[in-house]
């Protein structure tokens, strides 16, 4: 299990000698910083993997969970299509009637909309109720309360990180530069651990080009 958020506020404050109230809360944002900074340095991670969406005919957009970071894929698991992930601007330029037409889904957008939501626009426009699976990496939240837990086995990570930035506040820059560079160093390690995986092949895998895409 990973240590609580205030094992790790009260680990670095000794590491530094401050463990007063108003430096505590300093030292919670250095936490929350280097937990996501990490995170997005080994974004393989931590998985939704059952997430689905449910098209309903006639509707294009689809709000996606506030946790959503990015999609692992996108398969329409009732008719077997793997979906692609295109841009507004492709569309537009093959064909703008294929902005709002209907038909059988075979790509889709992701945007930020003015509410600030997440938003999965399909192409074409849903003409039945379909399935589609849609794992994605996950962005957790800050931690806050006391008892939160990151969600990663990554706490040293944090603390060391923490660490460096508790040490440039106090202006001990040696020092903060000095844990910066271990930082590094055990990001490092980190991530080679987790991505050396003896029984994985990673290989190019060629795809056939579609030619009518050519014109």
């Amino acid at each position: 299990m990973s240590r609580a958020f205030s094992v790790m506020k009260t680990n670095v404050g000794n590491s530094v000698q401050d463990t007063s109230s108003a430096f505590m809360t300093k030292i919670g944002v250095y936490i929350n910083k280097r937990y996501k900074q990490i995170l997005r340095r080994t974004n393989w991670e931590y998985i939704n993997e059952d997430y689905t969406i449910t098209t309903i005919s006639g509707t294009q957009d689809y709000t996606l969970p506030t946790d959503f970071k990015t999609e692992m894929y996108a398969v329409d698991t009732t008719n077997n299509i793997n979906l692609k992930r295109i841009t507004l601007q492709d569309i537009a330029k093959e064909n703008t009637d294929s902005l709002s037409s209907n038909g059988s889904v075979s790509g889709y957008v992701i945007f930020n909309s003015d509410s600030g939501d997440k938003i999965l626009r399909l192409f074409e426009i849903p003409t039945g109720v379909y399935t589609i699976a849609f794992p994605y990496i996950v962005t957790p939240v800050d931690l806050s309360a006391d008892a939160d837990e990151n969600v990663l086995d990554i706490e040293d990570l944090i603390e060391i990180g923490a660490t460096a930035d508790a040490w440039r506040y106090k202006r001990q820059f040696a020092k903060g530069a000095a844990m910066e560079t271990l930082f590094e160093k055990e990001m490092e390690e980190y991530i080679w651990a987790n991505s050396n995986q003896q029984n994985k092949i990673t290989q190019f895998k060629p795809m056939t080009f579609n030619k009518n895409n050519l014109y």
